[in-house]
């Protein structure tokens, strides 16, 4: 007969439980595939978004660009503008710590720029879009 090892707290592999109570490997947070739950923007049908860590700035992309291309007659659910959106993501992003503070401190300068910026998609596609594209979650534990 084989022999069957458990993983151990120290292996890649180990299985933990985090403060929700819900199963959380080791190795997922190491690479970012932490679910972590953030406030919605006001207007969405739930409180909060379930994502993982690691796609927080595809996430916020996603977003924007919805709130870019959303169509003026319809009345239900976000009704905020892009840059409104960019700033609620910023915040969210600082209370829940998902990044460092100089990584946090430049979301919330691009934010601030965008809604400034008079050509508000130029300056998406130009900067503020790749900034978010390449964003980096620091790891969990």
């Amino acid at each position: 007969m084989s022999e069957t090892t458990l993983p151990t707290k120290d292996s890649k592999q180990a299985i933990g439980v985090d403060e929700r109570g819900a199963l959380q490997y080791r190795s997922a947070a190491a690479t970012g595939h932490v679910e972590i739950m953030v406030p919605s923007l006001p207007g969405s049908p739930r409180e909060t978004e379930t994502l993982h860590a690691r796609d927080f700035g595809q996430h916020v992309i996603g977003k924007i660009e919805a709130s870019m291309n959303r169509q003026g007659y319809l009345t239900t659910g976000p009704q905020q503008g892009p840059a409104e959106v960019f700033k609620h993501y910023a915040a969210v992003a600082k209370g829940a710590s998902l990044m460092d503070s100089a990584a946090i401190g430049r979301m919330e300068e691009i934010a601030a720029e965008f809604a400034k910026e008079p050509e508000q998609e130029a300056y998406w596609k130009m900067v503020a879009k790749p900034y978010l594209g390449g964003l980096s979650p620091k790891r969990r534990q």
